[in-house]
């Protein structure tokens, strides 16, 4: 199985591919950068495998990007709060309407939603009940 990644290394010529013997200098270069090589393949294999360094990072980035969100959020909340405190004191009905109508949207997703989830359960019931007929799937 051969790959395309771009950081593979190119194939190399061998003595007996390339006809010609090559000097003692020629391989020990060669084979510093075969170790070399391998020492970055080592290096990268332990990251992959390392699952809880790098669970432990990706928590950190996510910790901090969702402290950054909440900063922008109060900053945003304590520019409008009084714009919007203002708002309630002169126009009670209109945001006790506005009120109204985000519950009612909330409360019909929520209902739809629970709708669709047993919907879903009941066709996989179904579908279960179908299949454990004879233990094997068959009439």
């Amino acid at each position: 199985m051969t790959s395309s990644h771009p950081a593979d290394p190119a194939p190399r010529s061998t003595p007996a591919a390339s006809g010609a013997e090559r000097s003692p200098e020629e391989l020990r270069d060669e084979l510093d950068t075969l170790r070399a090589e391998l020492g970055e393949t080592v290096e990268e294999l332990a990251h992959r495998v390392d699952v809880p360094a790098r669970v432990r990072a990706k928590r950190e980035e996510t910790t901090a990007r969702v402290q950054e969100q909440v900063t922008q959020a109060r900053e945003v909340i304590a520019e409008k709060a009084p714009t919007v405190e203002a708002a309630l004191r002169d126009r009670p009905g209109l945001v006790a309407g506005i009120a109204l109508v985000l519950s009612y949207l909330l409360i019909s997703r929520l209902r739809r939603r629970k709708a669709r989830r047993r919907r879903k359960a009941a066709g996989i019931a179904a579908t279960l009940a179908d299949v454990g007929k004879d233990g094997n799937g068959t009439r």
